[in-house]
């Protein structure tokens, strides 16, 4: 992730798949763009794993600060939605999206690889523990032999993404959830990831960082574009 990353807006779902080249066109093209010019925004990248059960898109934003992901600007324009947008919006399914704080990250600075592995978290009622968070993001950074480069933390707060905008009313047939919090881990050979995963998920169960992993998948980038 980037230096000046604080906070990042995960987000899991599918796609119809009779709409899925326009929507990856649409993607590419205009959204992303239009996200990451919105001030705040650091960067933006989709991911995509086409043996997965469910959640086959992975698109992460990265922010300068949690604030970004509810500031006037991005609201205005989720309330502007584009003809293009208007659109795409049919071909979601299954929507699931998160305003995380980044609460421990650890690896390259500034660095990206081309597979992440996503382990989605559910609170177990124990108090969260940054230390906690912090020295698992190192020890999940020093797997080497998977090809890792980076690790982050991610503990989502409902409240940023729950503001109903015209864009949510246009998806409310997915039944949009927000995660309780995230892991995120990248990696520069996505099978060795892939073969670590089972290991990663029993680091994070461990970590006592008061969550407990719930689902993971991995994905390989698809696209990319910073500010």
């Amino acid at each position: 992730m980037l230096r000046r990353t604080r906070a990042f807006l995960a987000i899991w779902h599918d796609i119809d798949p009779a709409m899925e080249a326009d929507w990856h066109r649409w993607h590419t093209y205009e959204h992303m763009a239009e996200r990451v010019g919105i001030p705040g925004f650091l960067a933006g990248r989709r991911y995509m794993s086409d043996d997965a059960p469910e959640h086959r898109c992975f698109t992460l934003y990265e922010g300068a600060e949690l604030s970004v992901f509810n500031s006037p600007a991005y609201l205005e324009r989720l309330n502007a939605p584009t003809e293009w947008t208007r659109r795409m919006a049919p071909a979601f399914r299954g929507f699931t999206r998160g305003a995380c704080r980044c609460v421990a990250t650890a690896g390259a600075e500034n660095g990206y690889a081309g597979a992440v592995l996503t382990v989605r978290l559910e609170r177990t009622g124990e108090p969260e523990d940054s230390a906690a968070a912090a020295a698992l993001v190192e020890r999940i950074a020093g797997l080497h032999d998977a090809g890792v480069v980076g690790a982050h933390v991610g503990i989502c707060d409902p409240s940023v993404t729950r503001t109903e905008t015209n864009e949510r009313k246009m998806r409310s047939a997915t039944g949009e959830r927000s995660p309780e919090g995230v892991v995120v881990v990248e990696s520069y050979d996505g099978g060795s990831l892939a073969g670590a995963a089972e290991e990663i998920e029993a680091m994070v169960a461990a970590a006592g960082l008061g969550f407990r992993p719930s689902f993971r998948q991995t994905y390989t980038l698809a696209y990319m574009l910073r500010e």
